[in-house]
């Protein structure tokens, strides 16, 4: 007897696996438009945060990232972080925005990225005032405007 040999699936970049983790996520998802012959893109949307990724078929290509406050999205995101963002913490991820002030410790200093590391820590990527940056988790950050002066 035989086997059918199956094609590899890539569970990172297939499309119903895409759509049932951002679903378990909170995620809305919307079809955008369809460019090419079998070229389709996804819209993920939660709170004030979009993900955009290009599917080929049932596998995606490329992906990108629109942070809140942001009218286009900031930058193409690695589909190995994908998993990362759906699976996201929803409250430390709407807790801070990109360019916004703030303090860790006793050094103030900017938002330049949000990057989930897993269901529940979110990293922020601060340029201090100082000239330093660092990768503070949000449980040790304080927006400017809420520390007394």
């Amino acid at each position: 007897m035989t086997r059918k040999v199956r094609p590899a699936v890539n569970l990172n970049t297939y499309r119903p696996t895409i759509a049932t983790k951002a679903n378990l996520g909170g995620w809305a998802i919307t079809t955008g438009p369809t460019y090419e012959e079998g070229v389709t893109e996804l819209i993920l949307t939660r709170d004030d945060w979009r993900i955009y990724v290009g599917f080929k078929g049932h596998t995606a290509f490329a992906a990108a990232i629109q942070y809140p406050g942001q009218t286009h999205p900031a930058g193409v995101l690695s589909l190995g972080l994908l998993s990362r963002y759906l699976r996201g913490d929803r409250e430390q991820m709407k807790s801070f925005s990109r360019g916004q002030r703030v303090i860790v410790g006793d050094q103030a200093g900017t938002v330049q990225d949000i990057i989930p590391d897993d269901e529940v820590k979110v990293r922020l990527v601060i340029r201090y005032d100082g000239g330093g940056v660092g990768e503070p988790y949000t449980t040790h950050v304080r927006a400017e405007e809420e520390v007394a002066v």
